[in-house]
């Protein structure tokens, strides 16, 4: 496996930044209905924590706008980082190396995403596929017959 660093440079503001997902990945597994935030995953605020020192970082989740507020607070408080609401609803990058921590529910550009329901692509679609359709119970050989 090859593997390449990708360095933050002006030209490319997504370069600059790593998106971690919330939900299942900075928290503990669980519902988060009613805005309920679970317990960091072990790991989950030091390596935040590291991230912060060298690229900008910014938090994403699915859920609606209301509960944003409450996701910055919780960064707050388990990380001891300044944490935000992203107040741009456009905004395609966030670049503020080393700065607070961005909240928001848009999939920001990004060089790396952290996210407990991600799967890799690596160019190959053929692989691509085959990974997905494990991850939602699909046989990938009769959901390409069907096609």
């Amino acid at each position: 496996m090859t593997r390449s660093v990708i360095a933050p440079t002006p030209d490319s503001p997504a370069s600059q930044a790593v998106g971690l997902d919330l939900d299942g990945t900075l928290t503990q597994p669980g519902p988060w209905l009613g805005g309920r935030i679970g317990l960091p995953q072990p790991g989950a605020i030091d390596a935040l924590r590291t991230l912060a020192r060298c690229r900008a970082v910014f938090v994403y989740t699915a859920r609606a706008s209301v509960w944003l507020p409450e996701i910055a607070d919780w960064v707050t408080w388990y990380s001891g980082l300044e944490a935000f609401v992203d107040p741009s609803p456009g905004r395609a990058y966030y670049t503020a190396v080393g700065g607070p921590i961005l909240v928001t529910n848009t999939k920001l550009g990004a060089a790396a995403y952290v996210d407990d329901r991600a799967i890799h692509h690596a160019g190959d679609w053929t692989d691509t596929l085959d990974a997905v359709s494990r991850a939602i119970g699909l046989d990938h050989v009769g959901v390409l017959a069907a096609a």
